[in-house]
């Protein structure tokens, strides 16, 4: 156990160890941590308690219930739609800096239409009066320039591949090998915007003919027409922007964000929004306004009550400022010339839980005295706010407090991604038939006991049905051990699936096709604890338990692991 502590085959081997000795009472303690490793918090809960009722003396065990407690809870939370309140760091920085474009490269923009970004981290640029679309592909410095008629935004499905809504109505075809545009179809109004819904349909809005509509891919039919509330002044959607189940569109001329359920097709609630000029969700369900006057605002929104629970301006002075696009977890504000960008990420408002995982222990002697070296990953839904912060780490052994540092890796390059699809969908080495939460849970289960720490990326279809405990223990499970969990939408993504994925630093994928990010948003380093000169270990794994506390300015994350360095 103390070398593979997310191992599967640990249970099995704590349970032929109280077999043998039935008084084995730190059986139960380090079940808890077991269980909680592989996800299955509300069980770990249950066997700590268990050892607590045997010991309750013990010290270490208490606060690390209290801290699966807390972790649970969170998880909870995001899982079930409610709110995750937070704050906004924003600031404007020059366009070609903070996207490091080359210094003789100049977009000239004449009228921009959207700005719209790919799973994997592309851009697309649509300058409508200047008919001419701009793209950045994934990894890439430069934009590379095509022109065509009046682009008014792209919708992403692959990693470079996607659609063009043109103001014509027409509706083209760019793929990731830079061929020509090919023409799909046409639709029936002149496109605002439009937003992709799965991997085979998408919305599509007009505010010169007032309307709204659902097509399907590749033929660009008319699914079904979507239908708002009567409103005071002529219905006029300037922007749309779709969260799984759920479409928010910026009625400009009305002052009003509705919010539609795309499962029901119709809208459910809407919040006041004065003149909004463009949208765009947060990976957690944040929706950001940018406002005809210059500002951008933030609504945070329940999706248990179907309601706008706090509305903020997150900046007040953004002169120009146009459309929005998000990468991981930041969203973007481009001006209307291209020139000025405004950055915003989330931060916790309190202290806020992050997932800290312990693996591959080992001794080390250096300088004379041995050191405890850990690798570790810490994942959580403010990566970009942890990346600014300086990690604080101490950390307990044998009841005594030790010094402890922390280092991040270098780049690190994803393994190959394993893919769960419903069955008969499609099978080859990395694809896997599941017909429910269970089964993907079930081969999840057998992966990582073969693959271990080689596992890095797991993609879930939305169309494979998950209990609302089986995708808590899902999204533990990645947590827990550094994995990015992606939604492929191969239909309408649940809410919580889609949350469980940006938690871990995953994205909705729309097509099979092209390759995931490179490097893994979990950041991967190694804590480094010396020992004291003095060090003995116990016998009893509830004392010899390594603590490790990291944290990463209000982003709080904790780990434990029995560590006994003779048997290292």
């Amino acid at each position: 156990m103390g070398n593979e502590p997310a191992d599967l085959g640990a249970l099995d081997d704590l349970d032929k160890a109280l077999k043998l000795n039935t008084f084995l009472v730190d059986y139960y303690f380090m079940r808890g941590l077991v269980l909680h490793r592989i996800g299955r918090t509300d069980d770990a809960l249950k066997s700590l308690k268990y050892f607590l009722e045997v010991r309750p003396g013990d010290t270490a065990v208490p606060r690390i219930l209290s801290r699966f407690e807390e972790e649970g809870r969170f998880l909870g939370d995001v899982l079930a739609g409610r709110p995750v309140v937070s704050r906004t760091a924003s600031s404007m920085r020059d366009l070609r800096t903070a996207l490091a474009l080359p210094v003789f490269q100049s977009l000239g923009i004449k009228g921009l239409g959207k700005v719209k970004s790919s799973p994997s981290g592309g851009l697309a640029v649509a300058d409508t009066l200047g008919a001419r679309l701009w793209i950045r592909k994934p990894g890439e410095r430069s934009f590379s320039g095509i022109d065509m008629e009046s682009p008014v935004a792209v919708l992403f499905s692959g990693e470079n591949s996607g659609v063009v809504l043109l103001e014509s109505g027409k509706v083209l075809s760019i793929g990731d090998g830079g061929e020509e545009p090919t023409e799909l179809g046409e639709l029936p109004f002149s496109p605002s915007d439009g937003a992709m819904i799965s991997e085979n349909t998408f919305v599509a809005v007009s505010a010169f003919k007032r309307k709204a509509g659902i097509f399907s891919l590749p033929d660009v039919s008319l699914v079904s027409e979507l239908t708002f509330p009567e409103t005071e002044h002529p219905f006029e959607p300037a922007a749309a922007a779709v969260y799984g189940e759920w479409l928010a569109v910026a009625d400009r001329n009305n002052g009003a964000v509705f919010l539609m359920s795309l499962l029901e097709r119709r809208a459910l609630f809407s919040f006041k929004a004065d003149s909004p000029r463009d949208l765009a969700w947060s990976a957690l369900g944040d929706l950001f306004v940018v406002h005809e006057k210059g500002e951008v605002s933030k609504t945070t929104l329940s999706f248990e009550t179907m309601e706008a629970v706090r509305s903020e301006t997150v900046i007040r002075e953004a002169p120009g400022a146009w459309s929005l696009f998000s990468l991981e977890d930041r969203v973007y504000c481009l001006d209307v010339a291209g020139f000025s960008l405004w950055e915003m990420y989330v931060y916790p408002e309190e202290s806020s839980p992050a997932f800290l995982s312990l693996d591959t222990p080992s001794v080390r002697r250096e300088e004379d005295r041995e050191s405890f070296l850990l690798e570790a990953s810490v994942s959580g839904p403010y990566s970009t706010y942890m990346s600014k912060n300086r990690p604080v780490v101490t950390s307990v052994w044998n009841e005594r407090m030790l010094t402890a540092g922390f280092r991040f890796f270098g780049g690190q390059t994803a393994g190959p991604a394993v893919f769960f699809l419903p069955p008969g969908r499609r099978t080859a080495d990395q694809y896997h038939e599941a017909a429910s939460g269970k089964e993907v849970l079930q081969i999840l289960g057998k992966l990582w006991k073969e693959k271990k720490n080689r596992l890095t990326d797991v993609v879930a279809a939305s169309s494979i049905p998950f209990s609302q405990e089986e995708m808590k223990q899902l999204a533990g499970f990645c947590l827990q051990n550094g994995i990015r969990l992606f939604v492929f939408c191969d239909s309408l993504s649940p809410i919580p699936l889609l949350r469980a994925s940006a938690l871990t630093g995953g994205t909705p994928l729309f097509s099979l096709g092209g390759e995931l990010p490179g490097s893994s948003s979990s950041r991967r380093g190694e804590v480094r604890i010396p020992l004291p000169s003095d060090e003995t270990s116990s016998g009893f794994p509830s004392r010899s338990v390594l603590s490790v506390y990291m944290d990463i300015g209000s982003a709080s994350s904790r780990d434990w692991m029995p560590l006994w360095p003779d048997l290292l």
